[in-house]
């Protein structure tokens, strides 16, 4: 009977504690990726992104695009990732899900930005997360967003990726974005 509770006890142990490294995994791993993207370090970033997604999407191609919204983007500095919420696990069509949602601080220059520009901002991030700095004719955004994390049985690792309901439904399937969508903001 000792015998029987011991066991017991280390398989819970063992599930329980796979199941916070697995957590402790996807958020460094995350915030990796996050760190990757606001420094522009695509090709490294890349790799913490789903296999399923270069079965649909060209690797050089993707990156290119990447390359140029970035060149496009390169006024705006990104900081502060912070991971708010990391939803339970979610299971579709034989994968593993979680949504994450986060939030980041995005600060650019404002000189040249009309106002209804800075008034579409406002009605799109929320007018208490958009802060204008007359002074030093900055912009400063602070963005809530949700990324979809998919857990790689072959690699033993989660792989990031924005969400997006027109890529997540080509990749996945309309169902797993019906079920992942429950779960955003």
């Amino acid at each position: 009977m000792k015998k029987t509770l011991l066991i017991l006890f280390i398989l819970v142990a063992n599930i329980s504690c796979g199941q916070e490294i697995s957590k402790t995994q996807l958020e460094s791993d995350f915030l990796e990726y996050s760190n990757l993207i606001a420094k522009r370090e695509y090709e490294k970033a890349v790799d913490y992104m789903p296999t399923d997604f270069w079965n649909v999407y060209e690797k050089n191609e993707f990156l290119t695009k990447m390359e140029r919204v970035g060149k496009q983007m390169d006024s705006i500095s990104i900081n502060n990732f912070e991971i708010v919420d990391i939803s339970e696990t979610i299971n579709s069509n034989d994968k593993k899900f979680r949504v994450i949602t986060y939030s980041s601080d995005l600060e650019f220059d404002s000189s040249k930005i009309p106002e209804r520009v800075i008034e579409k901002y406002k009605s799109q991030f929320g007018a208490e997360n958009v802060k204008l700095d007359s002074i030093n004719k900055l912009i400063k955004i602070k963005n809530n967003s949700q990324m979809i994390s998919v857990y790689d049985n072959g690699l033993e690792k989660w792989k990031y990726l924005e969400y997006n309901g027109p890529i997540i439904s080509k990749i996945y399937g309309i169902e797993t974005w019906a079920e992942l969508n429950k779960y955003v903001r």
